[in-house]
């Protein structure tokens, strides 16, 4: 068995949160596991993570930021008593909302916290002097402290991305699931079927077992529950369609993405950065090559062909954004201001930004399936930055102006904006070098 812990530092605990979300996903790893320190969950002692050896536990998660000294001395010890180090969300990886603070002297925030903020009764509120961990200067991403082996960001990481990042650091292999390919069972088997109308659908090689919510909602399969043991007749379209992947729509080469996160079960560049990516292997090596054992013959030809569409594309050499994975449509609307979130109630189907709404897709990571467009709210950037020093609030503009017909200048976009910093570097500017609350 393998020995894994979990380390939390200042944060909302969210992310051990989203781990247990995954529910019985969790039986597919956790016979592999020895969890040997989880105080989020377990009432393990901190001496118990004292006592053991250097380097006895294999994995550690270390979930928030940097806030106060005892988060500092718990990662060191982490780093001290792991062989790997995983940091575990966005707090850990970039500091989080809660690196706005760093805009403010640690002097000022502690009178705004415990003095001034307008929920306080206490006639003569005081700081604590007791109880409380002494505060660094400043809010900072794990990796401020100690070397990390991988990052996993989001806001939390998605339920599923967690434990296809343990099984990848445990060597595990998806394998094919059951007899049946989801065609079988599928409502739009006799009728309707996307594929057949000449919609990407991976049906044919995927598993039954899932309550077929896609097809319910005239939607594709998107291989979530991994590869079934035979392929459906209608194999043929799909292989043929990811022959010839040019000639799909813009939403449909998105889907590709999701596809090989779900159906492969392996973290992609998407929210898990190691470099031992299935992608960035297949970008090192001559031979494009599924890590799936057992495929069936199609099912392997369909993955193969994708695989090797993302090798070529920009969207892996350059890094996925939140916009690779949004379904809306970019079209021709020009705004003629910017809007925030709670300004108007934005359209279901058209581009965010076309809309005239700060998204802050096509500047992050991606990883997190477009979530927030989909429930008609605007990206925030929770899954960080997909470039790093560089102005966020310039490149951000710059992007907008050049990709999105909005009919506004860079120079319009930034004169709009009232707060810069909390509305292009709400997750990310913990991992600053320099704020204006000192170095």
């Amino acid at each position: 068995m393998v020995k894994v812990a979990f380390m939390q530092g200042s944060d909302c605990w969210g992310c051990h949160q989203s781990l247990l979300n995954t529910h019985l996903g969790l039986l597919e790893v956790l016979p592999a596991l020895e969890i040997v320190y989880w105080p989020a969950v377990v009432d393990f002692k901190h001496q118990s993570l004292k006592d053991r050896e250097d380097g006895e536990i294999l994995v550690g998660f270390c979930e928030g930021s940097m806030r106060t000294e005892e988060d500092i001395e718990n990662v060191k010890l982490m780093r001290q008593k792991c062989q790997l180090i995983i940091a575990f969300g966005s707090c850990s990886c970039y500091g989080n909302v809660h690196g706005l603070a760093n805009e403010w002297d640690i002097e000022e925030v502690k009178a705004r916290k415990f003095k001034e903020v307008e929920s306080i009764t206490n006639d003569n509120p005081e700081v604590p002097s007791e109880h409380v961990p002494p505060f660094a200067a400043n809010v900072a991403p794990t990796d401020r402290y100690i070397k990390i082996d991988a990052y996993m960001s989001g806001c939390p990481p998605k339920p599923e991305q967690i434990v296809s990042a343990v099984q990848f650091l445990l060597g595990q292999k998806a394998f094919p699931m059951e007899d049946t390919p989801f065609c079988n069972e599928c409502p739009l088997n006799e009728s309707g079927c996307v594929l057949d109308a000449g919609t990407l659908c991976f049906g044919p090689i995927t598993s039954v077992g899932c309550s077929l919510k896609c097809p319910g909602n005239g939607d594709p399969c998107v291989g979530c529950f991994g590869p079934a043991k035979s392929a459906h007749e209608r194999v043929s379209k799909l292989i043929e369609k990811t022959q010839n992947i040019g000639s799909l729509s813009s939403g449909e080469k998105k889907s590709l993405f999701e596809f090989l996160s779900l159906y492969l079960n392996v973290p992609l560049m998407a929210g898990f950065d190691l470099s031992g990516d299935i992608l960035r292997q297949i970008s090192e090596g001559n031979e494009v090559e599924t890590p799936l054992a057992n495929l069936s013959d199609q099912a392997r030809q369909v993955a193969t062909n994708v695989l090797g569409y993302l090798k070529e594309n920009r969207d892996f050499h350059e890094g996925s954004t939140v916009c690779d994975t949004c379904p809306r449509i970019i079209g021709e609307k020009q705004p003629d201001r910017i809007r925030r979130d709670y300004e108007g109630l934005p359209n279901m189907d058209d581009c965010l930004i076309n809309q005239g709404y700060i998204c802050m897709g096509p500047v992050t990571r991606a990883g997190c399936g477009g979530l927030c467009m989909r429930v008609n709210a605007p990206c925030s950037g929770c899954y960080g930055q997909s470039a790093w020093n560089v102005d966020q609030a310039e490149r951000y503009a710059e992007t907008v102006v050049e990709k999105f017909n909005t009919g506004l200048t860079k120079e319009q976009i930034l004169s709009q904006v009232k707060d810069p910093v909390g509305a292009f570097e709400k997750f990310t500017y913990g991992a600053r070098d320099k704020f204006k609350g000192g170095a």
